[in-house]
């Protein structure tokens, strides 16, 4: 409770029920902003399985959709993996190629994003150019790579900072930790793209994430 609150409210009591009211406000507000956000990625989901049936059955129309929909996110994905913009590119419209020649195996009781996404990685570690490069970005002296920055983290320390300190992760611990807090996949849904039991992910990502933070804190640290 604010000190001008504490001032106006009398009575001991008084204050203790108000901030206790507070407390209780503060939290339904957070966890009703969480199901507002749960709701919608479920209806996009939702969207996305219709699209996904009718590209089954030859609508041209809802690849279009689908692409729209999802183009931007695994753009984005394909270039923390290969580091580099033409060779996202060119993985990108591989995937999609790849999500063509598979369409008839897509079942629709499963998302289609963490499916595209699964498809997108299978498609970047069979080539073999971008797995060289995947390999070299964590040797030393290379250029800043071009890393998402996840909402948990980005007050952290300045964007690039957060960058250099992802990429030096180990690169299991950086992909899991991103694909659950950049992305937002389950860890089920991201088990299953990895080809890893959810429990080996989720540790993946929370050791990611406590050794970030302390690369994070040790670079503040040198610069006082």
């Amino acid at each position: 409770m604010s000190a001008s609150c504490k001032i106006l409210c009398r009575s001991p009591r008084l204050c203790d029920t108000l901030a206790t009211v507070a407390a209780r406000s503060e939290e339904d507000v957070t966890n009703n902003r969480a199901a507002a956000k749960e709701s919608t990625a479920g209806e996009d989901d939702q969207a996305l399985r219709r699209l996904m049936i009718e590209y089954q059955g030859g609508s041209l129309e809802a690849f279009q959709g689908i692409y729209a929909c999802l183009a931007p996110e695994l753009q984005r994905y394909l270039r923390y993996l290969v580091r580099d913009v033409d060779g996202a590119d060119d993985l990108l419209q591989e995937t999609f190629l790849q999500m063509h020649r598979s369409r008839g195996a897509y079942n629709p009781a499963y998302a289609v994003k963490p499916w595209l996404f699964g498809l997108a990685r299978n498609v970047f570690l069979m080539n073999r150019r971008a797995a060289r490069r995947w390999t070299a970005v964590h040797n030393p002296g290379v250029d800043l790579p071009e890393v998402p920055v996840p909402p948990e983290v980005d007050r952290l320390g300045p964007a690039d900072e957060i960058r250099r300190c992802i990429a030096g992760l180990a690169a299991d611990q950086s992909e899991a930790l991103l694909l659950h807090h950049e992305w937002g996949f389950t860890f089920d849904e991201i088990a299953g793209m990895l080809g890893a039991s959810a429990v080996a992910v989720r540790a993946r990502a929370s050791r990611g994430m406590a050794e970030l933070r302390i690369a994070l804190n040790q670079l503040k640290g040198r610069g006082t």
